[in-house]
């Protein structure tokens, strides 16, 4: 049996090897693609799933369909909307009626027609004053009629005056503005119903969907997880150490499990950051443990299953 300290500086010894044999030497990670996710644009109950896991789809595919029926109606409300609104503005463009401006003609006359009446009737009243043949009262009266009636026909006059003259531009230019915010909300509600069919962006293959017709999801609820069929990339934590033997361009061996061969890869990036505690929290030493992750373009790996673990033996 060794001796207490000779144990103990074994250890030691086997413990330094250790590190040293991790620090910097391989770089460990998986095979990535790209992972979208579609969430729920609005809270509707799902009505309609055509896909299933591990199905391949390709762009433009339905994949889900949720119940359109309330934005039906939404869209019914903006159409009407616009149709008042067009039908304001074809008002004030198409002017105003021959009836119309015949009728504020006939008004117009009647009016003038009656202050002249007043007039006179005033002219007579105010002799017959200055005459002492009637009081004041009366004077006052007729004074009274013929201010009255000769506002009546200078409004008229003004009414008849605007129905010639037509819309004044600025009411053109509001109720043009007003139809072309009616365009806009029916615009964006029709775009809000195409987004209740979940349609996949790009070709890939479903990787998750955990829910089923009749299911009510809330706005923003992820409903589907697609796994990008585009070429797969590498993603290894790299050792810190190795930040200053290799940099973004490099190319390097990537090896699979399963592989005999290792497959050429090409370095996207390498995060600036550590993935683990921040390095101002450590000590010289424990810095040479970070690992920062780091993408690699795999060359000629489209049939590489998404998870394989993958090794990278660093120089």
């Amino acid at each position: 049996m060794k001796p207490l300290p000779i144990l103990l500086s074994s250890l030691l010894l086997l413990s330094l090897t250790a590190c040293q044999t991790d620090d910097g030497s391989h770089a460990m990670g998986n095979i990535e693609r790209d992972r979208i996710s579609l969430s729920a644009p609005a809270s509707e109950p799902i009505i309609l799933v055509n896909v299933s896991e591990g199905q391949q789809v390709y762009q433009g595919d339905i994949l889900l369909q949720l119940d359109s029926r309330s934005a039906d109606a939404l869209i019914a409300q903006r159409e009407a909307e616009l149709a008042q609104a067009n039908a304001a503005l074809s008002v004030l463009t198409a002017g105003t009626r021959p009836e119309q401006l015949s009728a504020a003609l006939a008004a117009l006359k009647a009016t003038q027609a009656a202050s002249k009446e007043a007039e006179l009737k005033y002219q007579r009243v105010s002799k017959l004053y200055k005459s002492k043949v009637v009081g004041k009262a009366d004077l006052d009266t007729a004074r009274a009629a013929r201010d009255s009636t000769k506002a009546k026909a200078q409004q008229t006059h003004d009414q008849w005056l605007e129905l010639k003259n037509g819309a004044r531009e600025e009411d053109i230019a509001q109720a043009n503005a007003k139809v072309q915010a009616a365009q806009a909300a029916l615009l964006w509600q029709e775009r809000a119903r195409e987004d209740l069919s979940i349609k996949a962006p790009i070709d890939g293959t479903i990787d998750t969907l955990p829910w089923h017709q009749g299911d009510r999801v809330a706005a923003g609820t992820q409903l589907i997880s697609l796994l990008s069929a585009s070429q797969p990339y590498a993603r290894v934590y790299l050792p810190a150490s190795a930040l200053t033997k290799i940099k973004a361009g490099d190319m390097i061996d990537v090896f699979a499990d399963g592989i005999a061969t290792p497959i050429q890869g090409r370095i996207r990036n390498i995060r600036s950051q550590p993935a683990y505690t921040p390095f101002y929290a450590l000590n010289e030493r424990d810095r040479a443990r970070l690992m920062h992750l780091t993408d690699i373009d795999l060359l000629k790996a489209e049939q590489l299953p998404t998870g394989l673990a993958v090794e990278v033996r660093l120089p």
